[in-house]
């Protein structure tokens, strides 16, 4: 006696027409059944996670209140969203470190490293100079809340490592991500700049920061001049190099802390090499981090959204072999009704590790993260 799909066939049987057609539908029964217990086990343990680890899809929460946020956790998590990366004080981190580790989710702090108001209201003469000779202290670049420190500043350095440090210190954390490291804008995004009702077709003195007095001390001991000299500083080369370089330096010390830890570091860098380094002093391909997530928020530079896909495989070849998880603003996705499903093949086509996204996703754009872990189930 045999038995195949759970039916017992008789060996005395000489006509098996009837089983055969009634083992088909026994096993196309089976088959459903098989389907519908997937789609059960993809709501509840969708596989979230990139050959690197890490997980495949990423959000920001800025955590001024910990109200809903256990909703909004396990939200995130049922489709597939385990990269949470969560801004908020210690208090806050220490109530959301249990609900993170409920969920599955991987938590990292989103630290604002540069632009620190709180921090800046205790030391305005750490606070960034702009090539006018204006202090942020004496005049706003943009808005309010823009209080950029100088990364060339000692005690800088010093209060971002015991920052830091603290930070790090936060058991059930998987690493820091790191924001606003960075100049204050020598460019706004083109998009942006309407709000402001200013054009920058060039860098102008009054957005053009980096000029703390400690900076231009230590610049004119390594090459021998003042740079606010020059009849036009913001296109001096090694004064240019020299604004990277500090601030790479400032990254990599953090870096450095975080890593002591036995923890991750990633950044939020502006989309491109170019964009960063011209826009905002920013040349983080040179950071050597454990992975990052470039804002290639393609409508405030008037791109589409192939340029996301371009510039995301542009990046991956630049920081090889740390991943690259392109981040997408979540407002201009919705608006322009582009398909999520395309979206996340295309930056997976395209080399990326995985999609952030910041600001609120629909129901239409979960459900899209959930349908891709559905298929890299099966």
């Amino acid at each position: 006696m045999r038995f195949v799909a759970g039916i017992f066939l008789h060996p005395i049987c000489k006509d098996t027409s009837f089983f055969k057609g009634y083992l088909i539908k026994k096993l196309i029964l089976l088959q459903f059944q098989f389907k519908t217990q997937l789609h059960k086990k993809t709501m509840a343990e969708a596989p979230s996670y990139h050959n690197t680890g890490l997980p495949l899809f990423w959000t920001w929460i800025d955590g001024e209140s910990t109200l809903h946020i256990e909703t909004l956790l396990k939200q995130y998590a049922e489709h597939g969203v385990r990269g949470i990366q969560y801004k908020g004080n210690l208090e806050h981190l220490k109530q959301v470190i249990p609900i993170a580790k409920k969920y599955q989710i991987d938590l990292y702090v989103w630290w604002w490293v540069l632009n620190q108001p709180t921090l800046s209201a205790q030391h305005p003469d750490w606070l960034d100079v702009n090539a006018e000779g204006f202090s942020l202290a004496q005049k706003k670049a943009y808005v309010d809340h823009y209080q950029f420190l100088n990364p060339s500043v000692d005690a800088v350095q010093e209060e971002l490592i015991r920052q830091v440090d603290t930070l790090c210190r936060l058991d059930g954390i998987k690493g820091i991500s790191l924001d606003f490291a960075r100049y204050v804008d020598a460019i706004l995004p083109i998009r942006l700049q309407p709000k402001y009702g200013i054009v920058q077709d060039k860098v102008y003195p009054a957005w053009d920061y980096g000029y703390h007095p400690d900076a231009i001390q230590k610049f004119k001991n390594r090459y021998g001049y003042d740079p606010r000299k020059q009849s036009d500083p913001s296109n001096d080369a090694l004064w240019l190099s020299f604004r990277w370089e500090e601030l790479t330096s400032c990254v990599q010390a953090i870096a450095r802390q975080i890593r002591k830890h036995q923890l991750k570091v990633c950044a939020s860098p502006f989309p491109t090499k170019e964009i960063a380094r011209t826009l905002v002093r920013q040349d983080w391909t040179q950071w050597q981090l454990d992975f990052y997530l470039p804002m290639a928020y393609y409508k405030f530079y008037d791109q589409t959204i192939d340029w996301v896909y371009q510039t995301t495989t542009e990046n991956v070849a630049l920081v090889k072999p740390a991943p690259v998880i392109t981040a997408v603003f979540m407002d201009d996705i919705l608006k322009d009704q582009i398909d999520p499903d395309a979206l996340i093949h295309h930056l997976f086509n395209s080399g990326s590790s995985g999609l952030a996204f910041f600001g609120t996703p629909n129901e239409a754009f979960l459900k899209a993260l959930l349908a891709f872990n559905a298929e890299s189930l099966i």
